[in-house]
């Protein structure tokens, strides 16, 4: 039996999503909430080969007790944008759009798993488990998983070995972020170590390409599917996986929102033992959480200011 998954937000998002589903043939069906998108759905010829995948839209009298998963996809910036402001009025649209469609989803009986894909997505899977009232474990977002698959891609090239042999991660948010080089490891061993080894022939060059990975904050779709898919088969096709996603956590008295390992299996998110870093890298974790929890109260503030 097929999984059940609705999605809303961008047009040319959801495009995206349907078409890289039909190219597989993905197991799910999916109905889109987007209604502007009827025409795009009715002249899809490539359904008729597909033996797993369909996808409808919504006909107003969808039962959203049916549906295993709901997924929210919005857009990136073109432009990097510069200060916490800029992110603010940035997201504050689509954060209203979400908003009114995950509640109607949960006053219609919905209580699957929330999936959230976008720019800053930490920010929106925070407010997720503020507005829905669900545990924060059934509430992820893809945070920093597609530069993180991008580095594992990079390491394996360079040092030429398996991908499963490759344990690392970014960890952070959209702007603030940082590779945990000291809890790097290819197989049992430190990657650090590797390169110290004058014996072998890796050299610290690698740290600049990887760095330049987490530099570059353009938009890229494919690396955004594949980081949507990695999660959807965790949690909905049994492939359980260790992968560094958005989710809430606690900090002192606050809560905030970062990307960090954690398992992903059928229950959702699964949170493992305490990320240990250096203090170099413990100092730039730190700065993540409470730029998160600055934009968080920017938007509290500005919701405020409109209810006056």
């Amino acid at each position: 039996m097929n999984t059940n998954l609705v999605v809303d937000g961008d047009q040319d998002r959801i495009k995206a999503l349907v078409e890289c589903m039909l190219f597989i043939d993905y197991p799910v069906h999916l109905t889109i909430l987007n209604h502007n998108m009827d025409d795009f759905i009715s002249n899809i010829k490539s359904r008729l080969l597909c033996e797993n995948f369909d996808v409808a839209i919504d006909d107003d009298n969808v039962d959203y007790h049916d549906f295993d998963g709901f997924m929210y996809l919005y857009p990136f910036p073109e432009d990097d944008l510069k200060d916490k402001e800029e992110v603010v009025n940035f997201l504050s649209p689509y954060l209203d759009q979400f908003r009114t469609s995950l509640n109607l989803a949960i006053k219609g009986g919905f209580s699957g798993k929330i999936l959230i894909n976008g720019y800053y997505d930490e920010i929106l899977n925070y407010f997720a488990t503020k507005f829905s009232g669900k545990e924060p474990n059934t509430v992820i977002s893809t945070g920093l998983l597609g530069k993180t698959l991008l580095l594992k891609h990079l390491l394996r090239r360079y040092f030429n070995i398996s991908l499963s042999d490759i344990n690392v991660s970014v960890v952070g948010n959209q702007s603030t972020n940082l590779i945990t080089w000291s809890r790097a490891y290819i197989g049992q061993s430190p990657i650090l170590s590797y390169l110290a080894n004058p014996n072998n022939l890796f050299s610290t060059e690698i740290f600049a390409k990887a760095e330049e990975i987490l530099s570059q904050n353009h938009f890229d779709e494919v690396v955004q599917m594949k980081a949507i898919l990695m999660i959807l088969d965790a949690i909905f096709m049994e492939k359980p996986c260790l992968a560094s996603v958005g989710h809430v956590v606690n900090l002192n008295d606050d809560v905030t929102a970062v990307s960090e390992p954690v398992m992903l299996n059928h229950t959702g998110m699964v949170s493992t033992v305490e990320l240990v870093l250096s203090d170099k890298e413990n100092q730039v974790y730190l700065e993540s959480k409470k730029e998160v929890i600055d934009i968080i109260n920017l938007i509290v503030e500005g919701s405020r200011d409109q209810d006056e």
